[in-house]
């Protein structure tokens, strides 16, 4: 038997359902990438997706993206760089300072886990048409927005 989710209609309820749903987005995407031998969990995931989506970058960016520490970052780091998916290499611009970029094994994989990714979300939304898809995309980008503005002016104030 399934449970039905019966959501609290209150601001803090809608937080707690989307939550619920990332949970459940992640644990799908996991399966996937097992079911596909990708030996990946999802930080990982996100990781090798950001870089593959938009390319090398420093790591201090990619923590500020994922929101990681920079102890955290190190070690996913170091071990999608044991895995021969990432590589860290000289900036061309500075000197002192390293970029990431994947590795030919890591753009392999990345296509491997974006099919799975995707095959995930397609099951995660399955039950909703093309409209209700667009529409629950423009209210959570509203509200992703409206936080965005709200942390800029809590930021300059």
């Amino acid at each position: 038997m399934q449970n039905v989710v019966t959501p609290s209609q209150t601001p803090f309820g809608l937080c707690r359902l989307i939550g619920q749903i990332r949970g459940e987005i992640v644990l799908g995407i996991e399966q996937a990438l097992d079911a596909a031998g990708v030996e990946l969990n999802f930080s990982q995931f996100l990781a090798l997706k950001r870089l593959g989506e938009d390319g090398p970058m420093a790591p201090g960016e990619l923590a500020r993206i994922l929101n990681y520490s920079p102890g955290a970052l190190t070690r996913l780091l170091d071990k999608l760089e044991q895995l021969g998916y990432l590589q860290r290499v000289p900036d061309p611009t500075d000197r002192r300072a390293l970029r990431l970029e994947l590795t030919p094994s890591g753009r392999s994989i990345h296509k491997r886990m974006i099919a799975c990714g995707n095959a995930a979300a397609e099951r995660a939304f399955a039950e909703i048409s093309q409209a209700e898809r667009r529409q629950l995309h423009d209210l959570l980008a509203r509200v992703l927005n409206h936080l965005h503005g709200e942390r800029e002016r809590l930021a300059s104030s």
